[in-house]
């Protein structure tokens, strides 16, 4: 379990002003104070490990995580944290439909794949202008921004990381009707009830968000090393090709030579009836 020193020193019990508070966080708020609500950071510890726990085993099952935080404060950190661990993130803006309509959203994820090949390809095979060119770049710069990150995104999902559960309504509403657990940061100005593994944690300040991401990270992390581990197992356990090779080419011997067995027999029986039939017509002669 996370140090409850580092959850202070970072200012994760910090929440909003006690007007903007939302009744449903009351069993996660500490105190008052300057008319700033207090987290309760043993509360935080405890809601924060249960969540790396299920991250850790989504990971370890080879499922997908989408990593989401479009407020300013988080972009930099969700994408570092998801590229890092080679996942898919939303760090610009959430697309309708990223969930519940993929289809028509891998539309745009394909237009851009084929926009980064015309222009990487555009010195080889110059059969644009200049100034086409340089309307594709703006044209990728600005897909990549909405859809950049989930170039990678794989079905089935396993697992919506989410920043800010006010900002992110829209995915917490789609994870919902997709049926795709929700672990996220919800602040006291938040409602938690439709969140899967809630968190209770600053989520506005910079070092709060990155502490808290990156420790969900490191069990992500644990997950996928986890699942390599169990794939290398199932390899072992496999017959290798040389093996298999091996064990045919052993059985074929042993037909063969129980094929020449028989053959043999049958020869000797042959040259035992010829023997036989040759001595009786000599006797009687």
């Amino acid at each position: 379990m996370i140090d409850f020193r580092k959850l202070v020193e970072a200012g994760v019990h910090f929440g909003h002003q006690r007007s903007r508070k939302c009744p449903k966080m009351d069993p996660y708020i500490w105190g008052i104070k300057n008319d700033t609500l207090l987290i309760d950071v043993s509360k935080t510890a405890h809601c924060l490990e249960k969540a790396a726990t299920f991250l850790e085993d989504v990971a370890a099952q080879g499922k997908g995580i989408l990593w989401v935080g479009t407020k300013k404060p988080a972009q930099d950190i969700i994408s570092s944290a998801a590229m890092n661990l080679k996942m898919p993130y939303v760090s610009h803006r959430w697309v309708g439909g990223t969930l519940s309509n993929y289809g028509q959203v891998k539309k745009s994820i394909t237009k851009m794949l084929h926009l980064e090949d015309v222009v990487a390809k555009s010195e080889q095979y110059p059969h644009y202008k200049k100034k086409e060119i340089n309307v594709f770049q703006k044209q990728i710069a600005r897909l990549q921004k909405s859809v950049g990150g989930i170039r990678g995104l794989s079905w089935p999902v396993g697992a919506l990381v989410l920043v800010d559960v006010s900002k992110e309504r829209s995915a917490l509403k789609e994870a919902i009707a997709m049926g795709v657990p929700v672990v996220a940061l919800v602040d006291t100005n938040a409602d938690p009830s439709l969140v899967d593994y809630v968190i209770p944690a600053n989520d506005d300040a910079p070092r709060s968000i990155k502490l808290l991401i990156n420790y969900l990270a490191e069990a992500a992390a644990r997950g996928k090393a986890r699942a390599v581990e169990m794939a290398d197992q199932e390899i072992e356990r496999v017959p290798l090709r040389d093996d298999v090779l091996a064990l045919v080419q052993e059985e074929d011997s042993e037909v063969e030579g129980a094929g020449k067995s028989k053959t043999a027999r049958k020869e000797e029986r042959g040259k035992v009836a010829v023997k036989r039939t040759k001595k009786e017509g000599f006797d009687k002669r």
